[in-house]
């Protein structure tokens, strides 16, 4: 009985140890896929984000490198307007040049300058003009066509004998007699032409009325004068041309001289003004420029 009773005792406790191990193994199994899940989540998780942190890490490259581009187009596009600016200033100060020019011009419309005096002689009591004072009156009339604006003045002499209005009708009809000799022979026009009759020559203190210095009372003096703004054209156009250091400009003496020297009247050339040129560069920024497409 009791032999029974031990071995119902000993199968109960292998028993009982059976079913311990079996519920460990178990246990021990649910355990590890658990674990495996667990783990397998995390790696997919962290391959999630990794690859998300990638894709961010490459658009924010893309980003500073457009962000570099627009900077490079800007700057370029601050130098192109900083150019435009000079310009234009360039342009203003040119345009304020020319407008003082013109002011100046237009005060001096009226002012002349003399460029040259020249003389024509006459016999005793004639008022013809003679033969060799052709080519004299012929350099008068040269100069008068290069400068339409030029202007002389005639003043007529006689000499010392005679009456004071014997010799006034002398020196008038004198200085019309050069007068018709350009008008005839030269096509110079009137507008151009002022004459005056002065009469009668004058002695200097103590000057004796010899033959010569009666010769040379009997004249017609030609005064060739141009208008100042003129004779600034032709500095400026000649400034324009020569290259190097500006030189100082003499007065003409007012002495005989050949006419042929007068220079030529030209037409300034004014600079463009500033709204011309800075449509010109607006017109070259495209969009790019400004970052678009």
């Amino acid at each position: 009985m009791k032999r029974r009773l031990v071995s119902l005792i000993l199968c109960g406790v292998v028993g009982s140890i059976g079913s311990a191990c079996a519920t460990k193994n178990f246990v021990r199994d649910e355990v590890g896929a658990t674990e495996r899940r667990i783990t397998d989540q995390m790696t997919t998780t962290e391959n999630a984000q990794e690859a998300k942190l990638r894709a961010t890490a490459d658009r924010v490259g893309e980003t500073r490198q457009a962000v570099d581009v627009a900077d490079q187009r800007i700057n370029g596009l601050d130098v192109r307007v900083g150019e435009a600016g000079a310009r234009a200033s360039g342009a203003e100060r040119g345009a304020r040049d020319v407008e003082a020019r013109l002011s100046q011009r237009l005060a001096s419309r009226n002012r002349y300058r003399l460029v040259e005096t020249k003389s024509v002689y006459f016999d005793s009591g004639q008022t013809e003009v003679r033969g060799q004072d052709a080519d004299e009156l012929a350099s008068v009339a040269n100069a008068l066509m290069a400068d339409p604006n030029a202007v002389i003045e005639l003043q007529g002499f006689a000499d010392m004998r005679g009456s004071d209005r014997s010799n006034r009708e002398l020196a008038r009809e004198r200085v019309e007699a050069v007068m018709r000799y350009l008008v005839q022979h030269h096509g110079i026009e009137l507008r151009q032409t002022s004459a005056i009759a002065m009469g009668k020559g004058t002695l200097a203190p103590g000057e004796k009325p010899s033959a010569e210095i009666l010769a040379k009372a009997r004249r017609v003096d030609i005064r060739l004068l141009t208008p100042w703004s003129s004779w600034e054209d032709n500095l400026s156009e000649v400034d324009s041309i020569t290259p190097g250091p500006s030189a100082t400009v003499s007065p003409v003496p007012q002495g005989s001289e050949t006419i042929s020297a007068v220079p030529v009247r030209v037409t300034p050339v004014e600079p463009a003004p500033a709204r011309r040129r800075v449509p010109e560069f607006l017109r070259t920024i495209t969009p790019s420029d400004l970052g678009g497409n």
